[in-house]
């Protein structure tokens, strides 16, 4: 077996260290480091620190060149770039200095632009350059930042601190207990209402049903020529009838054009005539007064109606009956009564030991009272008086061609409560319908406050005449 001395072995050691470094020496040679292959880019940076000579350039985290030299122009870092022979960018590409953590090496990250575009070549400058964040001032930011942190924590130290800090802990925590408690009150008595106006709904649609049943049973019955409309239209006996009735009409027309008879004679007799006309006119004179009278009598206005208000919170209704007579356009009386679930509310004095004591009770059966007068400024009304029993005032406010109310109104001054203060808005749905809603007693401390809403239906006497004149009169 053949042996090798120690010289042998260095030697040999030596022999392959050199050529690694060879290798080694041909491989930087090919990327052009210590030959200078490759073309030259600038950048010119606000803020190069920590950035050195030879500091790598990287492409997607590859790196492609290296820093060649740092110079300073015009108060700003011009930063040379030797990038490796075969790698091209854009002149829209995008460069940067970035760090390997947030104390590690600086190197330049190139993002390539637009493929495509004309590349850089020997020389060339990247325009668009990314400021550098100044790691120093973050630090010195931060460490002003833990210092008002400190200062906040020691404040809290000192309100929180010892048995009265404690204490009011508790008594926060007992504070927000309660608030949630009283929210699951407010949100299950909610959930009571919605169920109660769900049933109104229900019961409504059940009457509407009940309603469009009635008229389709009229509706079957006049088309199986049942009453005097069914009658009218299936029977022809009835057409027949009237048939005989027209031609009667027609001979009677005849004979008056004719000029017989009384009436034929006042219509075609011209001294009949000149003798009626005569009379006429001696009547005239008595008929102008009574016309007068009656020119007068017809600017009056009278409306009725009423005013149902559903309280959400006391879970109650509140109505309203109202007539209101109008002489002139910009002028009106109001009367009327209020039944309110509360009553009437009536305070005596008594005077014990020379002391006056003061008692309110509520007559729930008793109806309050409305007596007001009004007067109209083109869309404001104001108007006074008696409102529920007590003095009060109100202002409305018209808007769209009186479709829609807006009102406010004020009464039941008294030194021991707050007024009882009312506002509420009135929109005019049909003819004679009107949707309302709004926030009654909502100054109360009393616990009186409540949202509402609630329905109006509004009649004229014109509207009053001809329900009255169309309504059936009972007969034995």
């Amino acid at each position: 077996m053949v042996s090798i001395s120690t010289e042998a072995k260095v030697g040999l050691f030596v022999l392959v260290a050199l050529i690694i470094l060879g290798y080694m020496s041909f491989r930087v040679g090919e990327y052009g480091f210590g030959f200078k292959k490759g073309y030259v880019i600038h950048a010119t940076f606000d803020n190069v620190t920590g950035l050195d000579k030879d500091a790598s350039v990287l492409v997607a985290g590859v790196e492609v060149g290296r820093v060649e030299s740092i110079t300073l122009k015009d108060g700003r870092a011009v930063v040379a770039m030797r990038i490796i022979p075969g790698v091209e960018l854009e002149k829209d590409s995008r460069v940067s200095i970035k760090s390997h953590g947030i104390l590690g090496d600086k190197f330049i990250e190139i993002e390539p632009g637009t493929r495509g575009l004309a590349p850089l070549g020997e020389g060339g400058e990247i325009t668009r350059v990314e400021k550098q964040a100044d790691i120093d001032k973050i630090l010195r930011d931060l460490g002003t930042i833990a210092q008002d942190v400190m200062a906040v924590t020691a404040s809290l130290r000192k309100v929180v601190g010892g048995e009265e800090g404690v204490e009011n802990l508790r008594a926060i925590v007992r504070n927000t207990r309660e608030l949630s408690d009283n929210l699951n009150r407010v949100v299950k008595q909610n959930d009571e209402k919605f169920s109660v106006m769900v049933d109104s709904l229900k019961s409504a649609a059940h009457q509407m049903d009940r309603t469009f049943s009635a008229l389709s049973d009229i509706t079957e019955r006049i088309n199986a020529g049942e009453g005097t409309v069914g009658k009218l239209v299936n029977d022809q006996k009835v057409f027949d009838n009237l048939d005989q009735t027209v031609a009667s009409l027609q001979d009677i027309t005849d004979k008056i054009n004719k000029g017989e008879g009384s009436i034929g004679k006042l219509v075609n007799d011209e001294e009949t005539v000149d003798n009626l006309n005569s009379s006429l006119k001696s009547l005239g004179k008595s008929m102008e007064g009574i016309d007068r009278y009656v020119s007068k009598a017809e600017q009056f206005r009278t409306f009725l109606s009423y005013r149902g208000e559903y309280l959400f919170d006391k879970s109650d209704a509140k109505s309203y009956v109202d007539i209101k007579i109008q002489p002139k356009e910009d002028k009106f009386y109001i009367f009327g009564v209020v039944a309110d679930p509360k009553g009437k509310r009536t305070v005596t004095e008594s005077k014990t030991g020379g002391t006056t004591t003061k008692t309110e009770e509520w007559e729930r059966n008793e109806l309050l009272f409305n007596l007001m007068i009004g007067k109209r400024f083109k869309d404001l009304v104001v108007r006074g008086g008696i409102l529920e029993s007590t003095g009060g005032a109100g202002l409305d406010y018209f808007a769209f061609d009186d479709a829609l109310k807006v009102s406010f109104e004020a009464f039941d001054f008294d030194t021991d409560r707050d007024p009882h203060l009312k506002v509420y808005g009135e929109y005019r749905l049909f003819k004679h319908l009107y949707l309302m809603a709004g926030w009654d007693d909502f100054v109360s401390d009393e616990g009186n406050a409540s949202p509402f809403a609630g329905i109006a239906i509004r009649f004229e006497d014109d509207d009053l005449k001809y329900l009255l004149t169309d309504a059936p009169i009972p007969t034995k």
